[in-house]
């Protein structure tokens, strides 16, 4: 039995799968060190046949949630999840078609970080605790191994470095009733600007009908303090090259020389522009302000 969630009548559901997606993508090209593309293939739920069917004798990885002790794991291609544990060992991505000793411990600590990194924006996002564990990595061989009912199975599709990557999120039905939290339905929590203006009822999208220049209730917020940065480039390191940085070392960035430098406020870029020195101190001058729709397009990214 199969059937797809319906996110317009389920949107805690769809909230949930959401952080799922983007949380195992950062985390997977954080662990990995390469670049990991994901998106929600489908949500589902099913039942332990179902479940078993999709990854036959392939790699399952035996996990639960401490909070609520539900029933939960992962279910990867084995020749995807050796590939991932051998880039996460600082290796070239060569596939296994069996799991032996070694690459089991490296798949172990793989997937303990990729299930407990979703507690933090899990807490946030549903103002509960969540302690998502991993416990072992074994082969599935029989629907016998998982014991609930039914099932909410997330599948996430992609790549990594170009080369496909399909694998499957799932936990038992019971943690629905951790994703109720407070009645937030209304609000925007985006990290922008505009969540916090929109959350505290001031829109920017309409004039004022008596003429003013802008709500009166911004007054509210004029006097908080918000920090801004200017970003010029990032760059990632090996902590081996990290602990032999020094002076006079050079880290070069991923941004070319001639690229616009960047202003950020609360992590979203709103402006770019470039680097002058007024007076002895560097400043920015502005040249470029960003537009909503490419705001709202990175958002979605």
């Amino acid at each position: 039995m199969t059937e797809t969630v319906n996110f317009i009548t389920s949107p805690s559901l769809e909230k949930f799968s959401g952080l799922v997606v983007s949380t195992f993508a950062s985390s997977l090209t954080a662990i990995s060190s390469r670049t990991v593309n994901l998106s929600l293939s489908e949500m589902v739920k099913c039942d332990a046949d179902s479940l078993f069917s999709a990854y036959e004798n392939e790699t399952l990885v035996v996990a639960k949630e401490d909070n609520g002790s539900y029933e939960t794991g992962l279910l990867f291609r084995t020749r995807d999840i050796t590939k991932l544990a051998d880039f996460m060992l600082a290796g070239d991505g060569e596939s296994k078609d069996e799991i032996d000793d070694d690459t089991k411990d490296a798949v172990q600590e793989l997937t303990s970080q990729l299930l407990s990194s979703l507690n933090v924006p899990f807490e946030e996002a549903f103002n509960n605790k969540f302690s998502f564990k991993s416990e072992d990595v074994i082969k599935n061989t029989s629907s016998s191994i998982f014991q609930c009912a039914e099932y909410y199975c997330i599948d996430l599709t992609g790549d990594i470095d170009g080369a496909e990557l399909n694998f499957r999120f799932f936990c038992d039905t019971n943690i629905e009733s951790k994703l109720g939290g407070d009645d937030d339905s209304n609000l925007v929590d985006d990290g922008s600007i505009e969540a916090l203006l929109g959350n505290a009822g001031i829109s920017f999208d309409e004039e004022p009908a008596d003429g003013t220049n802008a709500p009166k209730n911004l007054d509210l917020l004029l006097d908080i303090d918000i920090p801004i940065s200017v970003r010029m480039g990032s760059a990632k390191l090996f902590l081996k090259d990290i602990l032999g940085l020094g002076p006079g070392n050079i880290v070069e960035l991923e941004q070319n020389a001639d690229d616009p430098i960047e202003l950020a406020i609360n992590d979203k870029v709103i402006a770019r522009g470039e680097v002058v020195i007024v007076d002895g101190y560097f400043g920015f001058r502005i040249k470029e302000i960003v537009s909503k729709a490419e705001r709202i397009k990175k958002l979605k990214d």
